[in-house]
């Protein structure tokens, strides 16, 4: 499946662009470099030279301005060439820019057109931030899968109950069926099951472990590669305040069509001020992320090749519902955005 180009991409976390530093990244097949202007804005262009294609990002700041390391051609950050020490600027001296964005603690990176890049549309996670930091912790898993892969792994939940059966499962994503809407591009899927055991990773903390609970799952995917999955966790009957509510986000960027930059940042309401709690649950996060979904998702990669997942024709199961939803909304922007009015 190609890549949406007109839609907000994470290049990263806002404190891995400090000021005075380049950072090289690959997104959507193309290398990046990222840095921030005197000011603190972050700007992003094509890290090739026009001249010899060497790698900006191995280059030197000057001011608002990126010197090339290998022939000293100086660019400003919109990419124009500003310099020349060896005589006058050719005309075609420039490097593509890309819009860039800084909300929440996180940069974005708009790789389509620069003419329709919407600040509106930048994604707001202002509620997790929000969150007090003891109660909020944040990590990185680069992937070696296309990152629909990651995607569809996160929009379908019934693999808890096998991937993930000691420390997330419950038996709520297998009994129950997950309802799938649209509003406008985003696709959301709740899940929503009564009276059955909370998942081990929540249950330990209710007020009364091993009592039957109401528990609500919703993932709500935003093109491109955001998926927020907010989780209520109560029991059964109880009001809203009795129970258990975190807030996350898995956030995926392309890298190549077998990689994918993938972060996570992992946020809840109760027992904010534990930071016990805080590191237990990221060390637990992780692990299920590294060691159990990881192998997997790499390896079902490796097992695909360069095809996507439906060229190997897969069966399709009732559970499957969010991520084809997904699938064929990212199908019609990508339709509509190649299109001959785009």
């Amino acid at each position: 499946m190609e890549f949406l180009r007109n839609c907000w991409y994470m290049a990263g976390w806002s404190e891995e662009l400090p000021a005075g530093t380049l950072l090289s990244r690959t997104f959507l097949e193309q290398p990046v470099v990222l840095f921030r202007r005197e000011g603190g804005a972050p700007v992003a262009l094509l890290d090739r030279c026009p001249h010899r294609v060497a790698p900006l990002s191995r280059g030197t700041l000057a001011g608002d301005t990126l010197r090339c390391i290998y022939h000293g051609l100086r660019f400003d950050a919109g990419g124009r060439c500003v310099e020349n020490p060896h005589g006058a600027i050719p005309a075609k001296a420039s490097v593509p820019a890309f819009p860039m964005a800084e909300r929440d603690g996180i940069l974005w990176i708009w790789m389509g057109a620069p003419e329709v890049a919407d600040p509106a549309r930048v994604p707001d996670l202002g509620h997790m931030a929000r969150v007090p930091a003891t109660a909020q912790s944040r990590g990185a898993m680069p992937s070696a899968c296309h990152y629909q892969l990651i995607v569809d792994n996160v929009a379908d939940l019934s693999h808890v109950e096998y991937l993930h059966a000691t420390t997330l499962g419950g038996g709520a994503f297998v009994e129950n069926r997950p309802a799938v809407s649209e509003q406008g591009t985003e696709v959301v899927v709740e899940l929503r099951s009564r009276g059955q055991a909370a998942p081990p990773v929540y249950d330990r903390f209710l007020p009364e472990p091993g009592v039957p609970v109401d528990f609500v799952n919703r993932v709500t995917w935003c093109p491109a590669g955001l998926l927020r999955l907010d989780i209520s966790v109560t029991p059964m009957g109880a009001p809203p305040e009795q129970g258990l509510r975190t807030f996350n986000a898995h956030i995926v960027t392309p890298e190549t069509r077998t990689s994918s930059h993938y972060w996570y940042w992992l946020t809840r309401e109760y027992r904010q001020d534990d930071e016990e709690m805080t590191r237990l649950r990221h060390a637990l996060m992780t692990r299920v992320f590294v060691e159990e979904d990881k192998p997997v998702i790499e390896a079902q990669q490796r097992l695909l090749g360069t095809a996507d997942l439906f060229d190997a024709q897969p069966v399709l199961l009732a559970t499957d519902t969010g991520s084809i939803r997904i699938r064929r909304v990212l199908k019609q922007l990508l339709a509509q955005e190649s299109g001959p009015t785009a």
